[in-house]
């Protein structure tokens, strides 16, 4: 993991903090990833989507994160869910171990190109042939705010869309020529315009993507 994405300290110190907010659709996801399906959860904060998909009744859902202080939350909110901490993008399973992942706001937390793409071919490792990736993340905004600090960090970072937060963090937004070069090895199955609230209350424009894995 290059070290711009080893943000796993910003992480701990909000663990206690923060409320996620990406929904999952249930009614797109179920039809493609049965529940006895063996699911991954990377980048699952504290636990939230894990536990939606459990009371689902998903009976084979594992969730990673880089914060400890984010899995210490979710053993003590959802004792009976497996979360483990793991700070890496080369994920401790074998080829093919999964048989759906997802990635809720994750990208956005991961800001260079080399980051992403190394994450994303990770995830294509460890599914299973015609296996199902669902990231839900945010799109580039086009009001004033977001603009400005677009503008403000462009030249630091290079990239337009990855911008400093006041408290601490670096986080990226994305436009959808990169999302379609970053994805090019999964089939579009679904991708579709949502509205959430950030992690800081602001109301955004986002974006879910429900791909399946390329038969070689």
């Amino acid at each position: 993991m290059v070290p711009l994405e080893n943000q796993f300290e910003y992480w701990d110190s909000v663990a206690s903090l923060k409320t996620f907010t990406h929904p999952l659709d249930f009614d797109r996801f179920h039809p493609l990833v049965p529940k006895t399906a063996r699911i991954l959860d990377f980048g699952c904060g504290y636990g939230r989507t894990c536990d939606e998909l459990y009371r689902k009744g998903f009976q084979n859902i594992t969730g990673v994160d880089s914060s400890q202080k984010m899995i210490e939350r979710g053993c003590r909110e959802y004792p009976y869910l497996s979360l483990k901490r793991w700070q890496d993008n080369h994920l401790p399973y074998d080829s093919e171990a999964f048989d759906a992942v997802i990635l809720f706001a994750v990208l956005t937390c991961i800001p260079t190109d080399i980051g992403q793409k190394s994450l994303i071919n990770e995830i294509d490792r460890i599914l299973l042939p015609e296996g199902i990736i669902y990231i839900s993340d945010y799109w580039l905004q086009n009001d004033e705010r977001n603009c400005s600090r677009y503008n403000e960090f462009q030249d630091k970072y290079g990239t337009y869309g990855v911008f400093e937060l006041p408290e601490g963090t670096i986080v990226r937004h994305h436009g959808k020529e990169w999302i379609s070069s970053l994805l090019v090895d999964f089939k579009k199955l679904d991708l579709f315009d949502i509205e959430v609230v950030s992690m800081n209350g602001n109301v955004s424009s986002g974006f879910q993507y429900i791909g399946r894995k390329k038969e070689l």
